[in-house]
């Protein structure tokens, strides 16, 4: 196996100018094609858990906002692990003021679309047990 690494082809000029043509094709390739977006086209097939990372920081950076703005619209269309969530931030007072009645609401809309739900039933009970005779009576028009 000594001999020349060389091929013949590579030494003639023409060899040369379409290796050369390729050379600059392929550095201009990277400019010509901009650079790949993360996942764009893609929605995640469960928006809840994406606003969740970021809501509590699991796999992004914490951004309360953002995560926020991600969940409400899935609540808004009736998506009961969404409404759950909600109720939850609510309830705990995470990315979201401690808001006893709105935190009954969003539990309520969801045990509406899931009425056998037996966890969350537990959590209205706990939750109603936990809030005033004005914040009952607000939880109430809430929910109506």
């Amino acid at each position: 196996m000594s001999g020349s690494t060389a091929t013949p082809a590579a030494a003639s000029p023409a060899a040369s100018d379409s290796a050369d043509n390729s050379d600059h094709a392929a550095a201009a390739e990277p400019v010509a094609k901009p650079a790949p977006k993360p996942k764009p086209a893609a929605k995640p097939a469960d928006p809840v858990a994406e606003a969740e990372k970021f809501i509590y920081g699991r796999g992004a950076p914490q951004n309360c906002d953002r995560g926020m703005k991600e969940l409400r619209p899935s609540a808004a269309k009736g998506n009961p692990k969404a409404m759950i969530s909600l109720g939850a931030l609510y309830a705990t007072g995470v990315c979201a003021p401690r808001d006893l009645p709105t935190a009954y609401h969003w539990f309520a809309l969801a045990l509406r679309k899931q009425p056998d739900d037996q966890p969350l039933q537990e959590n209205m009970k706990k939750l109603w047990g936990d809030m005033t005779q004005p914040e009952r009576q607000l939880a109430i028009r809430l929910s109506q």
